[in-house]
């Protein structure tokens, strides 16, 4: 009868036991906390870095067309062989988005856009509006100089336009 009584014990110690096991297995709770910051400095750095200028061509010998190595934010391009009234050289430039927002772009001659506008006239294919550039699609840009008179003398123009990029979604 001891010998009974040691073994109902046991097993109700046993039970006991794995009834407690399989109520803590049961009852888990697991908690996952944490927080995220991204400031609009910081992502619009990140948007900058991802479009920006490929590549520059000018469509006549000659002339150049060039991005800036150090800062592809930039191009730049020389006309050198305007000659008389209305001769044009044109320039392409190949622009960008290799981030995973979709960009607006949007030319504008900057305030010193054109410093000699007596003799040369500058304008471009989007005429001032804003084009969509998709997130990994590139676009071209067009820049036309065109000579409005022939000089009697030794002239210079620099010609200055800027390209606005933002989110599509800003």
């Amino acid at each position: 009868m001891k010998n009974r009584k040691t073994i109902v014990v046991a097993f109700l110690l046993v039970a006991v036991m794995l009834l407690g096991v399989g109520y803590a297995a049961l009852t888990d709770v697991l908690d996952i906390n944490g927080t995220a910051d991204v400031s609009q400095a910081q992502a619009q750095e990140s948007f900058n870095e991802d479009v920006y200028f490929t590549a520059a061509v000018a469509n006549q010998e000659g002339n150049t067309a060039s991005v800036v190595t150090e800062d592809p934010d930039m191009a730049s391009f020389t006309a050198s062989t305007l000659k008389g009234k209305g001769d044009v050289v044109t320039f392409t430039f190949t622009i960008i988005n290799e981030g995973d927002v979709d960009a607006v772009v949007t030319p504008s001659l900057a305030g010193d856009g054109n410093s000699n506008p007596t003799y040369f006239k500058v304008f471009s294919d989007w005429s001032g509006q804003a084009k969509e550039l998709g997130a990994g699609q590139s676009i071209t840009y067009t820049i036309t100089v065109e000579l409005l008179e022939t000089p009697t003398d030794t002239i210079h123009g620099s010609f200055h336009i800027e390209l606005t990029a933002v989110s599509k979604d800003s």
